[in-house]
């Protein structure tokens, strides 16, 4: 393969913790695959101190560029930090330990890099492969499908339509080295991301915030494909509330504080939250009602945490949040 000059060196970060062995041979079978050259990009595996240690199964001899470190500290983002401050890569690369790329995935984001140098984070399409068959549409709906029919990109900072989540996500070097800069400053940001049993996000719209606020884009491209494992105990109507609505609701209400301060949310008074309530129950299913009930614990539950660490205090007073 010839490779021009300019094509950047890749890095591709797996993270995991306490995985599935099926699946995580599963995503380094298709990292296997890759048709980029393996003197073109690096694999680093970061054991985000799993019961049994990766380095006493996982052979990684294949490739000539892969190593397995260690990061104690729990947390799905304090795991890619390691990741990032072990990457050389121009262009870093996110692979789950559930997830499989597609065989042209590095090369083909290779080509956007370069093609779309505007572009800050990006992604493409994720296809769910389910262990047991969901048995309807809302259990389908778990496997958190996105198709893509046409490339698309944007500079607006909450454009959900264009911004790459976590599994399968690039990044460009420039948005690595700020999102490093904004850790340094407050490493609570480590907060957002899955944590053991504790499945909070926010970590990948956090990369792509500071992608926007660094004068990138994010974009989403039908080239890219990923297909993403979801287990049979994912498929409940429990884990989806616990896992859309509380840790959703508090991981967007701590991103949103870290970006943009407080939000008008937190403050509505009893009359707007009663009418708002009314206008659910009337408008809305059982399930709905329930997942946006667990959403506002968890923007309560983060408002409450975030009283306590002193951000408000220090935002209403024009200090920074360190």
């Amino acid at each position: 393969m010839t490779v021009p000059p300019q094509a950047p060196f890749v890095s591709v970060i797996l993270c995991a913790y306490n995985p599935r062995r099926d699946f995580l041979q599963a995503t380094l079978d298709s990292l296997r695959q890759q048709d980029l050259p393996g003197a073109q990009w690096e694999l680093i595996v970061v054991d985000n101190n799993s019961r049994e240690p990766l380095s006493q199964f996982l052979d990684l001899g294949w490739h000539p560029a892969a190593r397995i470190v260690v990061e104690p500290k729990q947390g799905l983002a304090n795991a890619r930090w390691r990741g990032y401050l072990e990457a050389k890569g121009d262009l870093v690369i996110h692979s789950d330990d559930d997830n499989v790329l597609g065989p042209d995935y590095l090369t083909r984001a290779r080509e956007i890099f370069l093609a779309h140098p505007q572009i800050g984070t990006f992604g493409g399409q994720l296809i769910p492969r389910f262990e047991v068959e969901p048995a309807t549409e809302l259990e389908r709906s778990f496997g958190e499908e996105r198709r893509i029919e046409t490339d698309r990109w944007s500079n607006i900072i909450e454009d959900p339509r264009c911004m790459p989540w976590g599994a399968g996500m690039c990044l460009r070097r420039p948005v690595v080295e700020a999102y490093l800069a904004e850790v340094d400053r407050d490493p609570r940001r480590l907060s957002l991301g899955r944590t053991g049993e504790r499945l909070l996000t926010g970590e990948d719209l956090d990369m792509n915030y500071v992608a926007v606020k660094h004068g990138f884009g994010t974009g989403l491209f039908k080239a890219l494909v990923l297909e993403h494992f979801i287990p049979a105990k994912h498929m409940s109507e429990e884990h989806h509330i616990r896992y859309k609505g509380e840790a959703n609701g508090y991981s967007v209400t701590v991103l949103h504080f870290l970006h943009f301060g407080p939000g008008r949310e937190t403050s509505l008074p009893f009359s707007g939250r009663l009418l708002r309530g009314v206008r659910r129950w009337l408008r809305t299913s059982r399930f709905e009602r329930r997942r946006q009930k667990a959403w506002d614990r968890g923007v309560r539950q983060a408002t409450a945490d975030m009283a306590a660490w002193g951000w408000r205090e220090r935002q209403s007073s024009g200090g920074d949040q360190s």
